[in-house]
């Protein structure tokens, strides 16, 4: 939708518009069909907004802070899970329910307000040098033969060579899902999302099984996952300062060893409440760093891909839109799949079998970035928006 825009404000609006809907939806649902219709609405809103704004951050920071940018944007998503829910319980407790939602109309109004505001980055064509003038001598006029248009010769002001342009427009998903680049990070990002969702259907249930605790008890243990994610921005400086080589690999390589031992708690554990708070920050930990540059590392290969092809290959507007929906659509898949996986797993194997896998999957998705993530060339790093 966003390439078949002239531009990216229409789409987004409409996004945020539709999540405003949605937001309406649920604060005067009745009937389970109402919330259902608001959740399909909020799920379409959600992918319009999510994708079209990160591909915005993307054209607008260009690649030298690319990575910074991701980080501070995870943050974002992160201190917003982390809030929301306290938020709205506390409104919930003392307003009533239709209160609840009355920070996200004022949330959505400033944000429809701000993408107004925006001033949005073409992509500039550079045109192609045209030969010095020539002094013209004056001869006589001879009317030429008529020759057809796409025959015609080139006139003393206009170049003899023009830039290669694409006849046919190629296929941007076969493009993108045959670079290993991008292949690599993607599936990256689907398992490691599926290992963080998988938590949400497996902590709490192991923890009450194996240590009698209430499951506000252990809701506690969720923070210890969620809030090194708010150190996302150290993350994208590495990916900017030494490549998103190096943080994906360094945070892939942290997740193995934490879920291994992840496995290792049970009845018998001595303080293992303790032990599983420390271990979950440092799968927090793992999050942080790898999940922002693996985005990074996904564009990086669009830019390759485009580089390599001819101007008009992908459209006007290239492939960075459809990247990132790919990317949006692989993050909601392990959303779903990932607590589906874990809870079937666990019942299977139980929490060690669970923890084993997931670490295995972690040793799997390091060695594929180990292979594919080439180092970052010094060109590319340095060249800040020119393939955007």
């Amino acid at each position: 939708m966003a390439d078949h825009f002239p531009s990216r404000r229409i789409p987004f609006i409409l996004g945020l518009v539709l999540n405003l809907l949605s937001t309406i939806f649920f604060a005067l649902a009745t009937t389970v069909w109402t919330l259902l219709a608001a959740r399909l609405i909020q799920g379409l809103s959600t992918a319009i907004v999510h994708t079209i704004g990160y591909t915005l951050l993307t054209e607008t920071v260009g690649k030298q802070h690319l990575g910074k940018a991701m980080g501070y944007a995870n943050m974002g998503l992160s201190a917003g899970l982390l809030a929301g829910p306290v938020l709205g319980g506390v409104l919930y407790e003392y307003c009533g329910y239709f209160h609840v939602y009355l920070p996200a109309f004022g949330l959505i109004a400033i944000e429809i307000i701000l993408r107004c505001m925006i001033v949005e980055k073409e992509k500039k064509s550079v045109p192609f040098p045209a030969p010095p003038p020539h002094p013209q001598k004056t001869i006589p006029q001879v009317s030429p033969p008529r020759v057809a248009a796409e025959h015609a010769l080139p006139t003393e002001s206009e170049p003899l060579l023009h830039p290669p342009a694409s006849s046919r427009p190629q296929s941007a998903y076969k493009a993108l899902l045959t670079s290993p680049r991008f292949l690599v990070a993607l599936t990256s990002i689907f398992v490691l999302n599926s290992i963080a969702n998988g938590f949400d259907s497996t902590l709490v249930p192991f923890m009450q099984d194996a240590f009698d605790m209430r499951t506000s008890q252990v809701a506690a243990l969720f923070l210890a996952l969620a809030i090194p994610m708010l150190f996302a921005p150290i993350s994208g400086w590495l990916a900017d300062r030494y490549g998103p080589r190096l943080p994906v690999l360094a945070g892939i390589a942290i997740a193995v060893p934490a879920l291994s031992l992840l496995s290792l708690i049970s009845r018998a554990t001595t303080l293992p409440l303790l032990k599983m708070v420390i271990l979950l920050i440092f799968v927090g930990m793992a999050l942080a760093l790898a999940m922002g540059p693996l985005g990074v590392q996904a564009i990086s290969a669009v830019h390759e891909i485009e580089e390599q092809s001819l101007p008009g290959d992908f459209g006007p507007k290239g492939l960075l839109a459809r990247s990132i929906g790919l990317q949006n659509m692989i993050v909601a898949g392990g959303g779903l799949l990932g607590p589906l996986y874990a809870g079937f797993v666990r019942v299977v194997a139980g929490w060690q079998g669970l923890e084993l896998l997931n670490a295995a999957l972690c040793v799997g998705i390091l060695v594929l970035g180990f292979v594919s993530f080439g180092e970052e060339r010094v060109d590319e790093a340095a060249d800040v928006g020119e393939a955007v």
